[in-house]
């Protein structure tokens, strides 16, 4: 391979999770928020979790998706080892937020304003 040619990685994502291939919990999802908990990791960590981990240790959110892309791992990967780690109690998940029974639900007066300011954005 030539230099600056994009080839295959030289490892494969499946070792990055140490093997495992399916999440432990189906609640990780792309846009869940992950918060480093301050619990040590174990010697039985792979140094994909230390990277998952260093990226999230000076009091920062990320999510899933945003920690894939920095480990340059593929989104399935990122699930895999973020469940792990919420597992041994190293990270904290939030899922994206939902609008629930009273959450505040945009009037159509509402949307008129926005758009209207947005058409005098563009002008």
């Amino acid at each position: 391979m030539t230099r600056g040619q994009v080839g295959r990685r030289m490892v494969p994502s499946y070792l990055a999770t140490g093997g495992c291939g399916i999440p432990t919990r189906n609640t990780v999802q792309g846009l869940t928020a992950l918060y480093a908990t301050g619990v040590p990791p174990g010697p039985d960590h792979l140094p994909g979790h230390l990277r998952l981990l260093s990226l999230l240790d000076n009091k920062r959110a990320l999510t899933v998706v945003e920690t894939a892309a920095y480990l340059d791992i593929p989104v399935g990967a990122s699930k895999v080892l973020a469940a792990q780690l919420i597992d041994g109690g190293q990270l904290q998940a939030e899922g994206p937020s939902q609008a629930g029974p009273g959450a505040a639900v945009a009037t159509k007066e509402l949307l008129e304003r926005v758009r209207s300011g947005l058409i005098a954005l563009k002008d």
